[in-house]
């Protein structure tokens, strides 16, 4: 029976790191909250417990959060595409333009502790630079017709916004440590 007790002690302690637990404030633009789902999937993808906190920073000082061992705040956020020029391509029966996007994500990162004090706070610029398919046109001498491809600049700016992601978990993850 005395052989059994600290072996059993010892089975009794639990060696594993406990997961850091990080909550994601949410913003008040819908381009915040783009780029803190990006780094909530970035930080869950690196192992980090990160869950959407629900409310904002002033509604989390006022109601009270839940519990984290860290609280994260995107600021300022503002994402914006801008085609540089482009050529159009075409035949007798269709065209293509394709042009030059450049996007954008602009954002300030700031982290807290799990008494909402400032621990740090970082600028984060993202841009995407690509040469895509603007437009697109197809007919004959009587009729044409031409379509713009908005979902190309949709497809950039979430490629921009996940790279804000990735760079804000970077962030989060040096001020943590």
């Amino acid at each position: 029976m005395l052989l059994l007790a600290p072996t059993g002690a010892a089975f009794a302690f639990d060696a594993t790191r406990p997961t850091l637990r990080v909550g994601v404030l949410r913003g008040v633009h819908d381009m915040q909250d783009d780029v803190a789902e990006a780094l909530r999937l970035e930080l869950r993808a690196r192992g980090i417990d990160a869950f959407d906190a629900v409310r904002t920073y002033d509604e989390a000082i006022r109601d009270g959060v839940p519990v984290a061992d860290f609280y994260v705040e995107i600021m300022a956020a503002e994402g914006f595409t801008e085609d540089h020029g482009g050529i159009g391509v075409g035949t007798r029966n269709a065209e293509v333009s394709v042009g030059v996007l450049v996007s954008r994500v602009v954002a300030e990162l700031r982290v807290y502790d799990a008494d909402m004090e400032l621990l740090d706070s970082r600028d984060l610029r993202k841009r995407n630079t690509a040469v895509v398919p603007t437009s697109i046109g197809i007919g004959s001498r009587s009729l044409f017709a031409y379509i713009a491809l908005p979902i190309i600049e949709r497809a950039q700016m979430r490629r921009v916004v996940k790279a804000a992601g990735r760079a804000a978990a970077d962030e989060v993850l040096n001020a943590v440590r």
